[in-house]
């Protein structure tokens, strides 16, 4: 995806989700894509097309236009979720390493779990109000059919298991999408 193909900036970012200016932009490029991936998944792939296409002609429409907040959004706290689970880590040509300064220590595992679950508590709730805003105006976004995501529990343990069934303890079937349409 190229630069121009970006739905928020740097600058949109850092003030969204209080990232410190001072980490560098190039940190965030991949992140700011694999959010839009993301969004493209929620919200249909021709939908996604259509909104992008428009936005690099600078064409929104009225119905585009109000839903763009929310779309930035849910890309700033989606790249920001993205970036906080590697925000200690730094890849080198001889692996991962953890960054340290002198006047600093590590975040600890449970700190970094803090941050990691607020950041997808976040990023969800933005989705939630994107896909609700989507579904209450669904006359002016004919294109938005679908909201197919993987289920968000994750891993989970239960004591009760029926052989025959490959649902985890909620219902949702491990490996397939549930829709919202």
């Amino acid at each position: 995806m190229a630069k121009l193909d970006k739905l928020i900036t740097y600058a949109y970012l850092t003030q969204e989700t209080d990232l410190p200016v001072s980490i560098g932009n190039d940190q965030f490029e991949h992140k700011i894509y694999e959010a839009q991936e993301m969004l493209r998944a929620d919200i249909g792939d021709e939908f996604y097309q259509d909104f992008l296409t428009n936005f690099k002609n600078n064409t929104l429409s009225t119905a585009y236009d109000s839903v763009f907040p929310y779309i930035k959004q849910f890309i700033a706290w989606q790249t920001y979720e993205f970036w906080i689970a590697k925000a200690n880590f730094n890849p080198t040509r001889s692996g991962i390493r953890v960054h340290t300064e002198e006047n600093s220590t590590v975040a600890t595992d449970i700190q970094m779990a803090t941050l990691i679950k607020q950041a997808k508590l976040k990023s969800e709730y933005y989705k939630n109000l994107l896909i609700g805003y989507l579904k209450n105006h669904s006359a002016d976004y004919p294109l938005f059919t679908k909201c197919c995501t993987k289920p968000t529990g994750g891993f989970q343990v239960s004591v009760v298991r029926n052989r025959n069934s490959r649902s985890d303890i909620y219902g949702n079937h491990r490996g397939t999408y549930k829709c919202c349409e």
